[in-house]
């Protein structure tokens, strides 16, 4: 929101380039967002409207914004619906100053320049990576452990075409992208390396695992007896043995937990052993190995209430976010990694991983048989997170409330998502598939219908706008209106000390911006942009009319 009564802003090309690198977003000119967000109006909405469509085309790519004039309480409002742009396209930038100065994302309510391992990173989602078929200088065949390999080659005799009988190791593994000519001499690949090497950080030191157990639930923050962490490893190796170690000492830091499985109960690990595999060969499958983000770990960090893995570089290809874990369509920078990771033995008769696009899903099954709520991932260029709850959905007290309702059988997948709605979440087809594991929209489709045919449910909008919630009597009999929202924990959430100050108050129950300033002690500016920043990321909503004196603020 701009005031721009007397004419665009001179920084507007940095929102829209913003905007088009991210999600889009809707630009208003001539709302005054240090007043209050009162509505000022333009001066000359057809001027106005040109430049904006000028700047619009002087971006790389150009930005085909909708740009449009509405009338509000007599004041004219110029808006510009900025799109998402391709991921194959990013960065938008200003053509004039090139992509490196020109390219700027949206961080909360501002826009922040990309760095130029950002840039770097969406500049290479436009070709073919091959980062790790990349020799490893100084590395030779004696580097790799002779009893993989050989567990390797014979996998792949067995069951891959004739051709690799028909050879000896050496070309074997070449044509397995193993080895690799330089001058005379075959030496390892990058891909070889991390995954048959005796040690692969002799040569680079930094492709391993960190692993950092804290004692509370933010970074930084002193345990009981002023410790910073309880554990603090460096986890080095091939990455089978990485992948073993960082579950081992997952394990060692955490606690069984009793959960209900059917009509059994049974002792389990705070977070599935399948869970903790998937996601830790994901960040170390899928991580940008180009020479910009050889210096940086894979992390794992393990917090009281949450488990977060991150690796460097954020998706690659046709994949986003919201994606994850619904369709099989899979994109990866590093194919030949993939591809000899799909016949490397881990020690349990397991392939390391399956390449075929359905990790996530597992992992989301394994999440739902355990009662637990799905992970959270986000993507923010640099990197990528997987963030998994540390708490079981499907706890004793859940339970016995679904023990409570029309007494007939519901799935594991039902049982789930009703508890997500007794937490105050609508769910839509979407995300009832990716908080469930259930693949087949039509599967989805059918068991919700099913819950609003048994009036545990309730269904509004059509088509691609429909969602569901639990019907207004279940809803208070959950006791939805007497307890704040639950969800992520806030320390969790990435925001600004305002903004989390600000939502704990407002989680706590419905309330007015004048008694927010008066319990957290902030400003009246303050408040004003924490709370249209959290307005913005879907964490509040706002209940009534700008510069209204009745106007309250709740928890979405």
């Amino acid at each position: 929101m701009k005031r721009a009564r007397g004419g665009l802003p001179i920084n507007i090309w940095e929102t829209i380039s913003a905007f088009a690198n991210a999600a889009g977003g809707c630009i208003l000119l001539g709302i005054d967002e240090k007043d209050d967000f009162r509505i000022s109006g333009v001066v000359d909405a057809g001027a106005q409207e040109s430049q904006l469509s000028a700047i619009c085309s002087e971006m790389e790519p150009p930005v085909r914004a909708q740009i449009y004039s509405v009338a509000i309480d007599d004041e004219i409002v110029v808006v510009c619906e900025v799109p998402q742009l391709p991921r194959d396209q990013r960065p938008c930038h200003k053509r004039s100053i090139g992509p490196w100065a020109g390219s700027r994302i949206r961080v909360s309510d501002g826009d922040r320049k990309l760095t130029d391992y950002e840039v770097s990173v969406l500049l290479s989602n436009r070709r073919e990576q091959k980062h790790d078929l990349a020799p490893v200088p100084g590395a030779s065949a004696d580097d790799l452990n002779s009893e993989l390999v050989n567990a390797f080659l014979r996998r792949i005799r067995d069951t891959r075409s004739d051709i690799f009988r028909r050879v000896d190791d050496e070309r074997a593994l070449m044509m397995l992208n193993v080895l690799t000519k330089q001058g005379d001499q075959a030496i390892p690949t990058l891909a070889g390396l991390l995954v048959f090497g005796l040690y692969p950080q002799t040569f680079e030191p930094q492709l391993d695992i960190t692993f950092v157990v804290y004692p509370s639930s933010e970074a930084g923050l002193l345990g009981n007896s002023g410790e910073r962490f309880t554990e603090n490893r460096s986890i080095d190796g091939s990455i089978p043995f990485m992948v073993a170690e960082c579950i081992r000492l997952l394990k060692r830091n955490m606690r069984r937990r009793s959960i209900v499985s059917g009509i059994f109960r049974t002792e389990e690990w705070e977070y599935p052993e399948e869970v903790l595999r998937e996601a830790l060969v994901n960040a170390i499958v899928h991580r940008d190995y180009s020479e910009f983000a050889r210096g940086t770990q894979v992390q794992v960090e393990m917090y009281p209430d949450r488990l977060l893995i991150r690796n460097p570089g954020g998706l690659y290809g046709p994949v986003d976010v919201r994606s994850l874990g619904v369709t099989t369509v899979t994109s990866s920078r590093n194919k030949a990694l993939l591809k000899i990771l799909e016949d490397t033995p881990f020690g349990d008769g397991h392939m390391v991983c399956e390449n075929r696009g359905t990790g996530i899903a597992r992992m989301l099954l394994a999440l739902t048989d355990a009662g637990m709520e799905p992970p959270s991932f986000a993507d923010d260029i640099a990197s990528f997170s997987a963030e998994f709850p540390n708490h079981t959905l499907l706890d004793e007290e859940a339970l016995n409330w679904l023990g409570s309702l029309d007494g007939y059988p519901l799935t594991r997948a039902q049982m789930t998502a009703l508890v997500m709605m007794r937490n105050g979440i609508a769910l839509n087809n979407s995300s009832y598939r990716a908080s469930t594991g259930v693949r087949d929209s039509r599967a989805a489709s059918r068991d919700l219908r099913d819950l609003v045919d048994r009036r545990l449910i309730e269904q509004s909008g059509t088509r691609g706008t429909t969602v569901y919630r639990l019907i207004g009597t279940r809803a208070e009999e959950a006791g939805l209106f007497d307890r704040p929202a639950p969800g992520k924990a806030i320390s969790s959430l990435g925001l600004t000390p305002n903004e989390r100050a600000v939502l704990e108050f407002v989680r706590r129950a419905e309330t007015s911006r004048a008694r927010v300033e008066e319990a957290t002690g902030l400003a009246y500016h303050q408040v004003v942009r924490a709370l249209q920043s959290l307005r913005d990321k879907n964490l509040v909503q706002m209940n009534g009319k700008h510069r209204s004196r009745s106007t309250t603020w709740s928890a979405t």
